[in-house]
């Protein structure tokens, strides 16, 4: 069992999976939004495993974990909060930004000029506009899910390629517990997403990405084509189609998005060094 439970696969694919699966159905029970906690419950259990959900001393890895979990709380009161929603998308990006320079502040402390600026606001961009527009897809859990899975799909393989298993790992995990929400979405037709599970995907996913470009090996230009997956979430569906061909479709949209950051990652950094 030991060997088991220290297996990449089952940590990665197996565990975040089936504690999703069994989370949703659980929590689809109690309405409101909390189904959408089911896929940050799965990644919290991956990353149990990974590394014991020990958040300090704080390492990058260990900060991406401890934003990913207040997430859930901000995700929480965006949901309960009645008032318009207008500026939320904005404040978010703010958010994201801050969020992404206080993972990589070590980083950016070491250097200067063009390159401090360069780094800084490419990071912030990138974060804070997954953040934002993921928000957009709150009420969509469909999209919401074929998003986090592509996500989850691209940022955590790319990382792997970039010669960062820790963060390649913990990312993928994402897309298993993304895959258990999409099925439960196929016979639950009250599924449900919210903040609380579109806030903390956002931001673990692109900061994955982040790390892994600043900590690892992972390029740069594999993030802007990572970036666009939210957007392709939004492709217009029949309507009158069954909700697993809708899913298939948003599959079909998003994929390949995550399939060409693979590919531009393994095209610069080679095979995984595994």
């Amino acid at each position: 069992m030991g060997d088991l439970l220290t297996n990449p696969i089952f940590q990665t694919a197996v565990v975040p999976f089936v504690v999703a699966l069994i989370a949703g159905l659980i929590l689809n029970r109690f309405g409101w939004y909390w189904a959408g906690l089911a896929i940050v419950i799965g990644f919290i259990a991956c990353a149990w495993l990974i590394t014991d959900l020990k958040l300090f001393p704080l390492s990058s890895t260990r900060k991406i974990i401890l934003l990913g979990l207040a997430g859930i709380i901000v995700g929480i009161c965006l949901d309960i909060y009645s008032g318009t929603r207008r500026f939320i998308p904005y404040a978010l990006f703010i958010g994201g930004a801050v969020a992404a320079l206080w993972v990589i502040w070590p980083v950016l402390m070491r250097k200067e000029g063009t390159e401090f600026w360069l780094l800084a606001a490419g990071a912030a961009v990138y974060t804070g506009w997954l953040v934002a527009i993921m928000e957009k897809l709150r009420e969509q859990p469909a999209r919401a899910g074929t998003a986090a899975l592509s996500l989850g799909i691209g940022t955590g393989v790319s990382a792997v390629m970039g010669a960062s298993a820790l963060l390649g790992q913990l990312a993928a995990s994402i897309a298993a517990a993304s895959g258990a929400y999409l099925l439960l979405a196929v016979f639950f037709s009250k599924q449900s997403a919210g903040s609380l599970m579109t806030l903390p995907v956002a931001l673990l996913c692109s900061l994955f990405g982040i790390a892994g470009h600043v900590y690892a090996t992972l390029p740069w230009y594999a993030l802007p084509i990572l970036a666009i997956i939210p957007l392709l979430a939004c492709v217009p569906l029949p309507e009158q189609k069954p909700i697993w061909i809708k899913i298939a479709l948003l599959v079909s949209a998003t994929v390949p998005a995550a399939a060409v950051a693979i590919f531009i990652t393994w095209w610069v950094e080679g095979a995984p060094p595994i």
